[in-house]
């Protein structure tokens, strides 16, 4: 598998556009429970400030432009794990097929599981979210679907 720099840019927003879109799908029919993007951005812009670590996210003081910085973040985060799987990808010959793609989308509830929710102050996995998520679930399924989003566009990207 061989693509220009801008393939992988192009196939990491519209993997991670796809995780976004189908998670909406997902909350409007009551299958996750999510954070609120806010609150993602909150804790990126705390991060940027040296200060990652809360007791709980949601009561720490607002920052500004909190969804702009979630999106850009997300989407930063989605392009790079991307392109890391298309580098892994070719390093190991393999061709992209709809299991690996999976497997790894479902492996980067890593940093939420053991790094995010416990910094912004709810856990491991999420375990003691904000009442109403259900955030172990949630990144599950959201990541899940960036796997699948990863897949897709590597289908389609190369035709660009």
């Amino acid at each position: 598998m061989t693509l220009t720099w801008w393939q992988v840019l192009l196939a990491g927003l519209i993997a991670t556009a796809s995780m976004d879109v189908l998670s909406m799908v997902a909350i409007r029919v009551r299958l996750i429970a999510p954070l609120p993007p806010n609150l993602i951005g909150r804790w990126f812009a705390s991060v940027a400030r040296a200060h990652p670590l809360h007791d709980d996210i949601a009561r720490s003081t607002p920052s500004r432009h909190e969804l702009p910085v979630a999106l850009l973040g997300h989407y930063a985060i989605g392009v790079f794990l991307t392109a890391l799987f298309v580098i892994m990808a070719k390093r190991v010959g393999s061709p992209v097929s709809l299991s690996p793609a999976l497997a790894f989308g479902v492996s980067t509830n890593v940093f939420p599981w053991l790094v995010m929710f416990p910094a912004m102050g709810y856990g491991f996995f999420g375990a003691h979210g904000p009442p109403g998520t259900r955030l172990l679930v949630s990144s599950l399924a959201s990541h899940a679907f960036f796997g699948l989003g990863i897949w897709m566009a590597l289908q389609i990207t190369p035709l660009l």
